[in-house]
């Protein structure tokens, strides 16, 4: 027989409990076959008790199991599930000695005082897990609340809680948040241990929506809200909540960029609403309220819970553009910007025309580059240089690479490479436009390219505008 409890020391040789049952700590030897678990100890796990079960094998079970009557002459535990399973894993492996246990037999109290009796004796017994932690928090305060309604409890649940787990304040207010706040998916992770109690309680303090991402991830922004729910937001900050500020913009010469600079436009002077937009197209609970001077948030309400938040966008004054200009646009302005855009294209185009003229006459002129008045040929060095005469009385002085020539015809000028080096009216170097004044370095010889016919063309207009004037 292992070392513990003594059958004929507890009931004299008796196989059956002599003391009434419910006497206080009176112990009876019960049959253990006649020992029912507690269903409500699924609050708790039985775990691994294969140290357990060595050491009452070999020093007994030292402690009496506390059990409830039960139907048809069956107790039911309420104290010391891990020792009963324990025993009759040792009866089943052929111990023998554990057929009868030691028990006391206790009187129930109605089904709330045996939950907290067996929360009771849990409670502090060994380390909890996570999900043991939370489902004993749940269970131990919903027996509390009741007795508490009841008139069964004086003073505060959470007093009491903290009394029978031995938790603070502050564990008890991080499980009451957790059990509160999280949605179903959080708890099954923190009592399957995906998670840790302290994130979950940091998913507590999250919206619905962001908990079981938040949970997984460790980051969890809120979803974006669609496009029906923002178009919603923006027609009624339009037509109603900026609708003073917005009617007095500029939309005819501004773009949505602009439109709202200069100090005219504040979006913090809107006041927060919510709307309820079930009935129409966003078939939504909405709540608008300002981000700035110049942006909105719009949240998207849970119509069961208005506290939390399913979706959330924010919405800039650019994205207000199109529909505040439909509204507010000054027409007779738009009307006459419209007008003088046109005068200006008109003009630009007159323009362009006729510097194409220009353009076609100097084209032309460098066409016939080889029959420029020629200043000198270099032909051991391949270079031939002629002249122009410019507007100013002075000359361009063009020097070309005689194997640079376009093979064939060119429209214009026929070399790809050319330098050149103006000389003004008095013979001597000027700057590119003539200037006899210019510094040094604007006098030398440069490589004009493709930018010949510009140039060439310039002072043929300055020719014709100088005999016109």
């Amino acid at each position: 027989m292992a070392k513990g409890f003594s059958v004929t020391d507890i009931l004299g040789g008796q196989s059956k409990p002599t003391a009434p049952a419910g006497l206080k700590m009176q112990v009876v030897m019960l049959p253990a076959a006649d020992i029912e678990p507690n269903p409500e100890n699924s609050i708790y796990e039985i775990g691994d008790v294969s140290m357990l079960k060595a050491d009452i094998a070999e020093r007994g079970l030292r402690s009496p199991l506390e059990v409830l009557p039960a139907q048809n002459g069956k107790y039911m535990l309420l104290a010391g599930h891990r020792r009963w399973t324990a025993c009759r894993a040792l009866t089943a492996e052929g111990v023998a000695g554990f057929e009868v246990l030691p028990c006391v037999i206790r009187q129930s109290q109605g089904e709330d005082d045996d939950l907290i009796a067996l929360i009771t004796s849990n409670a502090t017994a060994r380390e909890l897990t996570d999900g043991e932690r939370l489902r004993q928090y749940i269970a131990l305060k919903q027996a509390l609340e009741r007795k508490k309604a009841a008139g069964d409890l004086n003073g505060r649940v959470r007093d009491e809680m903290s009394r029978i787990t031995g938790d603070g304040t502050g564990t008890l207010g991080r499980l009451n948040a957790i059990a509160n706040n999280c949605v179903p998916e959080v708890l099954a992770m923190v009592e399957r241990g995906e998670i840790t109690m302290t994130r979950a309680y940091e998913c507590s303090k999250l919206y619905k929506v962001q908990q079981v991402t938040y949970a997984k991830n460790n980051y969890a922004p809120l979803p974006e809200a669609s496009d029906e729910i923002q178009k919603a937001a923006i027609l009624y900050i339009v037509d109603e909540g900026m609708a003073d500020q917005l009617r007095g913009l500029d939309y005819v010469q501004c773009c949505e960029w602009n439109y709202a600079d200069g100090g005219k436009f504040d979006a913090q002077k809107m006041q927060t609403v919510t709307l309820d937009m079930t009935d129409n197209v966003a078939n939504a609970i909405l709540r608008i309220a300002p981000a700035g001077r110049s942006s909105f948030t719009v949240e998207q309400l849970d119509p069961a819970d208005q506290n939390e938040v399913i979706a959330k966008s924010c919405i800039y004054s650019s994205q207000l553009y199109r529909t505040a200009r439909s509204r507010y646009i000054d027409k007779k302005a738009l009307e006459k910007y419209k007008a003088e855009q046109k005068a200006k294209k008109d003009a630009e185009r007159t323009r362009q025309d006729e510097d194409e003229k220009w353009q076609a006459l100097a084209r032309r002129e460098l066409e016939a580059f080889d029959s420029w008045p020629l200043v000198t040929r270099l032909k051991d060095l391949g270079l031939t240089i002629r002249e122009r005469k410019m507007a100013d009385s002075g000359r361009l002085i063009i020097a070309v690479d005689d194997l640079a020539r376009f093979p064939g015809h060119v429209d214009g000028f026929q070399y790809s490479e050319c330098f050149a080096v103006r000389i003004g009216p008095n013979g001597e170097r000027a700057g590119r436009d003539g200037d006899i004044n210019a510094l040094e370095w604007y006098k030398r010889w440069y490589s004009t390219g493709a930018a010949i016919e510009n140039y060439i063309a310039e002072d043929i207009k300055r020719a014709a505008m100088k005999q016109e004037g």
